[in-house]
């Protein structure tokens, strides 16, 4: 602190001024004490106690001045290139649940019953000064709001397989740089290569090439309805609102992730340039999966890190699953298999890599009903703590009240174009899908 920088440099100042120095008085101390004369080392031992008494009220009072003094920061990194810590306050979190919080929203709106603590965590979350923020709306508590968009993140089969970053409260994108390649079989990144010794001389220079991406958040907005006979219990209204937020939240981003077009939403798998479509075989049947789709469709991923592939299906594909097979002479070799025996088909798997069963897929028989792929090679982005807003309608006529949650978040493939590896013309990607069978 500055009041504790002045101590010091007081402290400092002072120490020339003390009647002796204590290194030096222990020595003068010695040679009386050997010259036999104890009358002039009782004197000494006298001032040294006075030293050592300046001294403890020094000490005490640089201690009483750091524990009470506010911190500053004068725009220079002190304490070994540290800057000072923001200071967190219980005020930022005033409200014990989500219901409690969207009651004191309702008796604002309809009953003009101004509670303090909504202007609260708008300031810790807007850092705004009004008492209610963006379109008339609240921000709600930053730990409800995360706790919301995570549960939808981690109920999820699909989502929490991806790769997943959180922007800070003062970001609205994301910047990374990747491998502008599309060619593996001689080098990585574009251009980093490696030789064995004795074909230095063949060696051709070249340079990594890449490319720098951005993504942008967007805005993903959800409704609630209810009456105010469910707003009068808070306990009730916690559950009911987290878990319904979390569940449209989970539906909304899988679709996006699948399906989405990328304009205002992400960009989902099924419209990257980087996906692989596997041809039906010859004479099948319209809406069928066979054995041979299954093996063609996994030797176009990629051959490393396989142990992540997923099969993302729509749920319509399920009843064929059991009869998947291939031919091997005379006997069939099933590629399907449920973990924990015929009763748990909760769990499926083909080819050994587990089923999602997604609606969000293509409808049965079409491009997208069935794909596998690397859910790690896409990239999932939320916000952190702001800009959750609700917002609080009244429908007269109903007598229902409509609260609006708005989450910032958006996705977008890793990889942007197939790759063709080392003594292959096939082109390989982490998202692979079956083409039409109609």
């Amino acid at each position: 602190s500055k009041a504790d920088r002045e101590l010091s440099g007081n402290f400092a100042n002072n120490r020339g001024k003390l009647p002796m120095p204590i290194t030096g008085a222990l020595a003068q101390a010695q040679t009386l004490s050997d010259e036999g004369n104890y009358a002039e080392v009782d004197k000494i031992t006298e001032q040294m106690k006075g030293i050592n008494s300046q001294i403890n009220s020094l000490e005490e009072l640089a201690k009483q001045s750091r524990e009470n003094a506010e911190p500053v920061y004068d725009g220079i990194l002190h304490d070994g290139g540290k800057a000072p810590k923001e200071k967190k306050s219980a005020d930022d979190k005033p409200f014990a649940s989500l219901g409690e919080q969207l009651t004191a929203i309702y008796q604002f709106r309809k009953n003009h019953v101004e509670d303090k603590r909504l202007q609260q965590v708008n300031n810790a979350v807007l850092g705004a000064n009004e008492g209610i923020g963006a379109d008339g709306g609240f921000a709600i508590q930053t730990d409800f709001a995360g706790a919301i968009l995570e549960s939808a993140v981690q109920t999820s089969p699909l989502l929490n397989r991806l790769d997943r970053y959180t922007c800070s409260s003062a970001a609205n994108s994301m910047r990374w740089i990747s491998a502008d390649e599309s060619d593996v079989s001689k080098s990585v990144f574009g251009g980093v290569q490696m030789y064995w010794a004795a074909e230095a001389a063949t060696v051709l220079a070249s340079k990594p090439q890449f490319k720098e991406m951005k993504m942008d958040l967007e805005k993903m907005m959800g409704f609630l309805y209810c009456t105010d006979e469910m707003l009068q219990d808070a306990a009730f209204m916690t559950g009911f609102a987290s878990t319904g937020f979390a569940l449209a939240g989970d539906r909304l981003l899988t679709d996006g992730v699948i399906a989405g077009d990328g304009v205002g939403k992400p960009l989902g798998i099924l419209k990257s340039k980087a996906l692989v479509t596997v041809d039906k075989e010859d004479a099948q049947t319209s809406g069928t999966f066979v054995g041979n789709n299954a093996i063609k469709m996994q030797a176009r991923a990629m051959p490393r890190n396989r142990d992540r592939l997923v099969w993302l299906m729509h749920p319509d594909v399920e009843e064929q699953l059991p009869l998947l097979a291939i031919k091997s002479g005379d006997e069939s070799k099933f590629l399907w298999n449920p973990e924990g025996g015929l009763g748990g088909f909760d769990t499926q798997r083909v080819l050994n890599k587990p089923v999602l069963f997604e609606d969000s897929c293509s409808a049965l028989g079409t491009k997208g009903d069935i794909m596998l792929v690397d859910p790690f090679q896409y990239i999932l982005l939320t916000k952190g703590a702001a800009k959750q807003d609700w917002s609080i309608h009244v429908e007269f006529l109903t007598d229902q009240n409509c609260f609006r949650m708005v989450f910032r978040c958006n996705g977008a493939p890793k990889v942007s174009k197939p790759l063709t590896i080392k003594n292959s013309t096939k082109a390989r990607s982490p998202f692979v899908a079956l083409a039409d069978r109609k």
